[in-house]
């Protein structure tokens, strides 16, 4: 399979902050349950990324959850100080992050229009050590350590915030 041009940008990125990667190819992965075993090879784990919004749909929220987690949007909500927390629309997802469904991922911060995404982090996940994401297509993943992600988050400049998930 050719690196698909959505990608580009995120690998680009990577490479130009001396990140080191593995990509992976793979049939279109939209669940955790797709993503199983990718990854496995290096220890990589994966977490469910949720995009999320306030109920008026003025504020952005990109929730990284390990896989085993359920999402409370009561919980999560009370923690970041937010009204209730819900799904963002296609529209919005698109509009924000220029993703589509199913290939959600903190890769996608990097674009301008992602600046003010808060990305809320489920505390279990600073424990990792290598990490599976998406490079903006369900189609492909990228194991890179826990601490080269969060380099990757801060270049973008979003704010982090951790929660704790029961």
């Amino acid at each position: 399979m050719a690196i698909d041009e959505r990608e580009r940008p995120v690998l680009e990125l990577l490479d130009e902050m001396g990140i080191p990667y593995r990509r992976y190819e793979h049939p279109c992965a939209r669940t955790m349950h797709d993503c199983e075993g990718i990854g496995a090879d290096i220890g990589a784990q994966h977490f469910k990324n949720l995009f999320l919004c306030n109920r008026s749909g003025t504020k952005f929220y990109l929730l990284l959850i390990c896989a085993d987690k359920p999402f409370r949007t009561g919980d999560v909500s009370r923690q970041l100080g937010s009204s209730r927390l819900s799904f963002c629309s296609d529209a919005q997802l698109m509009d924000k992050l220029g993703l589509v469904a199913g290939s959600v991922t903190p890769m996608a911060l990097y674009r301008e229009s992602a600046r003010d995404v808060v990305v809320a982090i489920d505390e279990d996940i600073f424990d990792m050590n290598m990490v599976c994401v998406h490079p903006c297509v369900a189609t492909a993943s990228l194991a890179i350590s826990m601490e080269d992600l969060l380099k990757y988050i801060g270049r973008a400049g979003n704010e982090i915030k951790r929660v704790h998930i029961e």
